[in-house]
């Protein structure tokens, strides 16, 4: 994961999944259900962020399990730390996703809700997961198979009035269908796969909440150049195009593999 976007993360980590919008909540309780996860099992969760999947994998395995949360912004880290400290099953700690510093065999299951994407060498990463399970486990990840043609939208109202904004970030090519991911982990080493795709709606009482969740999370990439000033014609903006409320239906794609 580029330096950028760990800043981008590590900044948004006070008001990250916090902003009164169900987004990242649901899709990582889809991911745990996905990954068929059962007590006293050993989780490794990449790029845990503020808990949506580390927290749901903690109640699966229960008490005689273990899940290990690793990231790379200390403002993750440290929110997220806190917030287990009640589980003692449950640890939280400084690592890479895309080479998680751990003994080959570790573990039952690993999970990266929505993270993928954003490493350098998502290939690399699908290997090292595979070499970190058990003989029989499993690698369940979530990424977005289609995006509602709103949001795209409303993030092209937003960059006209941003300054000096980077150019929105281009995937690799793995994840743009079902067949290529399928393809990407078979490379790596993994026998049986499954790929289903789902639709998630979040709903925004209004233009404003939208911007402030936009902030929330890799987007501040975005919205961190919109001065201060101009902040209220970008909201207005977005209003006017978008009406209020407004719900998005997002294509997520979940992924087990063995």
């Amino acid at each position: 994961m580029s330096e950028s976007i760990v800043d981008v993360f590590d900044q948004a980590s006070g008001s990250y999944d916090s902003v009164g919008v169900d987004f990242f909540t649901p899709m990582g309780a889809a991911l745990v259900e996905a990954a068929l996860l059962k007590p006293g099992e050993t989780v490794l969760d990449v790029g845990c962020g503020r808990g949506a999947v580390l927290f749901p994998a903690a109640a699966a395995v229960g008490p005689t399990g273990a899940v290990t949360g690793i990231d790379l912004a200390p403002g993750m880290v440290s929110r997220t730390a806190a917030q287990a400290a009640p589980i003692p099953w449950v640890s939280v700690r400084l690592g890479d996703a895309q080479a998680p510093d751990f003994p080959d065999g570790t573990f039952d299951a690993v999970t990266a809700g929505l993270v993928l994407f954003f490493l350098a060498d998502p290939k690399a990463a699908l290997t090292a997961y595979r070499k970190l399970l058990r003989p029989g486990g499993r690698l369940a990840f979530t990424s977005f198979a289609e995006h509602d043609p709103r949001y795209p939208e409303a993030l092209k109202i937003l960059a006209r009035h941003a300054e000096g904004a980077p150019p929105p970030r281009r995937n690799d090519d793995l994840f743009q269908t079902a067949s290529s991911v399928t393809a990407a982990l078979r490379e790596a080493g993994f026998a049986t796969i499954s790929v289903r795709d789902v639709t998630v709606d979040t709903s925004f009482r209004d233009a404003g909440q939208l911007f402030d969740w936009v902030g929330s999370h890799a987007g501040r990439q975005l919205v961190q150049h919109i001065p201060a000033a101009g902040r209220p014609a970008a909201i207005a903006e977005v209003a006017e195009a978008m009406g209020a409320p407004i719900t998005f239906h997002t294509q997520l794609r979940i992924v087990l593999a063995s």
